[in-house]
């Protein structure tokens, strides 16, 4: 993880500092570097299970590309994302004809000791975005406006569960989809913005699990 985090570093300021102001030598305010803030949720949740509160981080690279018409690009880049979708229901895996099959069951009453509860999970994203933005005001901000696509690539999942027995984790639901995609749109101002995504693909492979849809919604940072 540490290294994952020093080559993004080195991306990140390569990438800033490949666009800059031939003329100045100022960096270009073009949204190199992306935070993502945001709720997450799930739709079609299975019957008395509630997913009432979920967050999300995501951290993008990446690279933008000018079109003719100043205020139009297009950006292609790198991104990790984490999801935290607390519930109240265990995680189950039971046998099926295609494998194993991830179900989520809501906790008895027998269960009031569970103090937290949540499904996690981690994926390697390649965002695109068709973007646009205003003419510049004197310290150099615009409005913003994108509309974008996302593939992503699974890098793992787990369950924490703590209760007055301890803690409890389990790693690696192979159900969770190997590959996923969605779009989404960004509209801000200078640094700060808001950001959508609604997920095109399950969370589960469709053999394997429950059809719950993935979205979220938040905040968008601009560091650079």
């Amino acid at each position: 993880m540490r290294k994952a985090f020093t080559l993004l570093f080195i991306l990140v300021t390569c990438t800033v500092y490949s666009q800059k102001n031939q003329k100045t030598g100022k960096p270009m305010k073009k949204d190199n570097v992306l935070i993502d803030l945001h709720y997450s949720s799930l739709i079609n949740r299975p019957p008395n299970v509630h997913f009432d509160f979920g967050y999300g981080l995501s951290f993008q690279l990446l690279y933008d590309y000018q079109f003719k018409v100043k205020q139009l690009s297009g950006a292609l880049g790198l991104a990790y994302s984490t999801d935290h979708y607390y519930n109240n229901a265990y995680l189950s895996n039971y046998d099926s004809v295609n494998g194993d099959y991830t179900q989520f069951y809501p906790f008895s009453d027998l269960d009031s000791n569970v103090k937290l509860n949540k499904y996690v999970t981690n994926y390697f994203d390649i965002p695109f975005e068709l973007r646009f933005r205003s003419t510049p005001n004197r310290n150099g901000h615009s409005w913003k406006a994108s509309v974008g696509f996302r593939v992503g690539f699974r890098l793992g999942s787990h369950t924490k569960t703590i209760t007055d027995k301890g803690r409890f984790q389990t790693y690696n639901y192979d159900s969770l989809e190997r590959v996923r995609y969605g779009v989404s749109a960004r509209f801000g101002f200078g640094r700060f913005g808001l950001v959508y995504y609604y997920s095109l693909s399950r969370l589960f492979d469709p053999a394997r699990g429950h059809e719950l849809i993935p979205w979220s919604a938040g905040i968008t940072i601009t560091p650079f």
